[in-house]
Order: C-alpha cells, then structure tokens, then sequence
C-alpha cells in the first residue's frame, strides 16, 4: 500500500515534467519523482534501482542550486563514481545492469542546460529502465516508462515541427526577397529595344 502511493507520487511527477518549458521548475518536479521512486524501488527489493534514484535525486538538487557549470560537472562525476561502487555492493544480476545503465544516461541528461537535449537524452536511456522494471514487476515504474516515452516524444516531435515551419518560413521570406533582387539585374528586351 505504501509502495503503491510512493509509485503514484512518481507517476505523476513523470507526467507532469516534460510539460514545463522552465529548466529549474522541471528539475524540481524530476526531484521529488526521484526520490519517491527511491522509496518505491527500496520497497520493491530493488535496492540498486532505489540508490540510482537517490543519486539521480541529489544530481537534481545539485543542477537546481549550484550555479558554477564547473563545480556541477565535477560533483556530477563524485555521484557517478559513488553510483559505481553502489551498483556493485548491491548488485543482483541483470536487473542492476539496466538500472546502472539506465542511470548513466539519466546522469548525461540531467546535465543538459537544454530541456530539449534532456528529453533526448531520457528517451536513449528509457529503454535500460523499461527491462528492469519489467524484470523486477515494477507496475508504477512500467506505467512511468509507457507515459515519459509518449510525453517526451510528442514534446520533441512538436519541437521539430515548430523548427521544421520556422525553417519553411524563413527559406520562403529569403525566396521572396530573392526574386526582385534578381530581377532588377536583368533588362527586358523591351527596355533594350527602346534605348537602341
């Protein structure tokens, strides 16, 4: 019952994220989806799966409130190395194999300063965490998976669709300004004809 409303707590904030435009406000919603998945995963006996969470957590907190890149990149590898020797004291096969992998990429997103390039990132790394749901029953985290990979790629697609009509405009503003640049080097035979 406690591990349902932990999911549910994570399922909803998995929802919720993609839909925000704002850098720190999609962080801040990742980082309570994160730790509640921690506690889910803990009560689930994944325990590698639960310390990912909890580190993809404290990277969250990390990106939201340390404002030198420098230091964040640096910190962000400390968490990788710590997640590293976790994965392996709490290891239980193949399940631990896609959460660590699952994670790595996770890590790589949360570190883009682009929410585009970071729903890119989570979409590459989703598949990891798929199996290992699949593998470990986890129903909250699988109804997660499903509902982060339709939310992000509808998000990108209708990013590229929005690039893709800018780019259509702007090729057809420069067609338009292009035709009468041209035109003015060209004489008619009219105006030859008149001037001889």
């Amino acid at each position: 019952m406690i591990a349902d409303a932990f999911g549910c707590l994570a399922l909803l904030c998995v929802v919720s994220w993609p839909f925000f435009g704002d850098y720190r406000t999609a962080v801040k919603i990742q980082s309570a989806g994160a730790a509640a998945f921690a506690l889910y995963f803990l009560m689930l006996g994944s325990p590698t799966a639960a310390i990912a969470c909890l580190i993809s957590c404290s990277q969250l907190i990390i990106s939201a409130s340390v404002a030198d890149r420098y230091v964040v990149v640096r910190l962000y590898g400390a968490s990788l190395i710590l997640l590293g020797f976790l994965a392996v004291v709490t290891w239980h096969g193949l399940p631990s194999a896609f959460a660590l992998i699952g994670s790595l990429v996770g890590s790589v997103a949360r570190l883009q300063t682009s929410t585009t390039r970071m729903k890119s990132f989570f979409l590459a790394g989703a598949p990891f965490w798929l199996a290992h749901n699949l593998i470990v029953g986890a129903a909250f985290a699988l109804g997660t998976d499903v509902v982060s990979l339709v939310s992000n790629l509808a998000n990108l697609l209708k990013i590229s669709i929005r690039r893709r009509r800018e780019a259509t405009c702007r090729k057809s503003v420069l067609n338009k300004l292009a035709i009468p640049a041209s035109a003015a080097f060209v004489r008619s035979p009219a105006s030859t004809t008149a001037s001889a």
